[in-house]
C-alpha cells in the first residue's frame, strides 16, 4: 500500500510542475473568480438565479454552473449577465510577472471590443449617469 501511495505522489508531483497543469489551474481559478463575482452581485441585488438567467437569455442550470466555477463564460455571455445585473462589464489585460515585457499602455495599445472601449449597456437608466 505504501508503494502505491508513493508512486501516486511521484506522478502527481511531476504533473504539478507541467505547463498543462498550471494552465488548467489558472483557467479553473478564473472560472471560480468570475462565478464568485456574479453570485455576489446577484445576491446583493436579492435576485434569484432564475431571474438573472432569464434576463441574460440563458438557463438557470447554466447560471448555477457558472456561479460554481464549473464553466468559463464567453465575453458575450458575461456581457448579457452584466446587463441582467445592472452592472458594467470591464475587461482588463495585465502583463503577468515573468511572461514578457509590456509593449504599450496608451490608447494605441488597447483594442476595441464591440465598437467601444468597454461595454456600457445597462438596464437601469439611473446607473448610466456618469
Amino acid at each position: 500500500m505504501t508503494a502505491d501511495h508513493s508512486s501516486y505522489e511521484r506522478i502527481a508531483r511531476s504533473r504539478r510542475g507541467s505547463a498543462d497543469y498550471h494552465e488548467g489551474h489558472d483557467e479553473a481559478r478564473r472560472a471560480f473568480l468570475i462565478g464568485q463575482a456574479v453570485r455576489e452581485r446577484r445576491l446583493a441585488l436579492n435576485l434569484s438565479q432564475t431571474q438573472v438567467a432569464s434576463d441574460a437569455g440563458m438557463t438557470q442550470p447554466a447560471l448555477s454552473r457558472l456561479e460554481a466555477g464549473g464553466s468559463v463564460p464567453t465575453i458575450p455571455v458575461l456581457d448579457r449577465i452584466a446587463v441582467a445585473l445592472g452592472a458594467e462589464l470591464i475587461v482588463t489585460l495585465r502583463t503577468q510577472p515573468g511572461r514578457g515585457q509590456q509593449t504599450g499602455t496608451g490608447p494605441a495599445s488597447r483594442k476595441r471590443i464591440g465598437g467601444s472601449w468597454r461595454s456600457s449597456r445597462v438596464k437601469n437608466p439611473a446607473t448610466r449617469a456618469r
